[in-house]
């Protein structure tokens, strides 16, 4: 029996030494590196080709876009851009002059006409009211372009339908300091009137820098082809 104990004993003792023992079979072998999950890819140079950055793309348009005039010149009538003087020239004023029906509607009358100038910075002035009517008329105007393209004479025409509800045209027509004599129209419909109204007409951006301010006007309501309402600057 203690034989036997002992032969057991031995046995042990060898297998535990031969598990202590370091593996050489593979002498050279490398160690793997331990896996990093935060690892970044390794930084790679940008390309020295010029030619990889495409120049802008350009503008579709010179001038603004409708989304530069603003939430406010939105409403309205706008004469904004050029024209050919030379083409409204005539020898002959008596000529062009408009012979339309006209018949007066005493419930029909024009009590407000309300003119404002953006001109720029200096056109605010100190009457905070007026500055306050450049602010928001200026409202959302970041760029030089946007700016500009809200300089301009504005008119807020308050009249009143006191008859049956109906469809009118509104129509302003205005002469500018440099083009003299020269008058041009803007048309605005105004449907389904009963009651107190407002019309709204602006001569803003390349039509402003190139004629100026409206110095005289003519404000007409027509019915059909009928004016049945009407006013008109003093020097008209």
């Amino acid at each position: 029996m203690r034989w036997i104990a002992l032969t057991a004993l031995a046995w042990l003792l060898s297998g535990a030494a031969a598990l202590a023992q370091p593996d050489t079979s593979k002498p050279n072998a490398p160690k793997k590196a331990p896996k990093t999950p935060t690892a970044l890819p390794s930084p790679t140079a940008e390309p020295e080709n010029g030619q990889t950055y495409l120049p802008p793309a350009p503008r579709e348009q010179a001038g603004p876009s409708e989304a530069d005039v603003g939430p406010i010149l939105k409403h309205f009538a706008r004469a904004s851009a050029t024209d050919d003087i030379e083409e409204t020239q005539n020898a002959d004023n008596a000529s062009l002059a408009m012979h339309e029906k006209v018949a007066l509607d005493k419930r029909i009358s024009v009590p407000k006409i309300h003119d404002v100038q953006n001109d720029g910075p200096n056109s605010r002035g100190e009457n905070h009211a007026l500055a306050y009517e450049i602010d928001y008329l200026n409202w959302g105007a970041v760029t030089n372009e946007q700016l500009l393209a809200r300089r301009g004479h504005y008119f807020t025409i308050t009249w009143k339908n006191g008859g049956p509800k109906s469809d009118f045209t509104a129509r302003f027509e205005y002469r500018e300091v440099k083009s003299k004599e020269i008058v041009r129209t803007l048309m605005q419909p105004a449907q389904a009137v009963s009651g107190a109204t407002r019309s709204y007409f602006a001569v803003v951006d390349k039509a402003y820098q190139a004629y100026g301010p409206v110095v005289s006007w003519r404000f007409t309501i027509l019915k059909g082809d009928t004016v049945v309402a009407e006013a008109k600057s003093f020097i008209w």
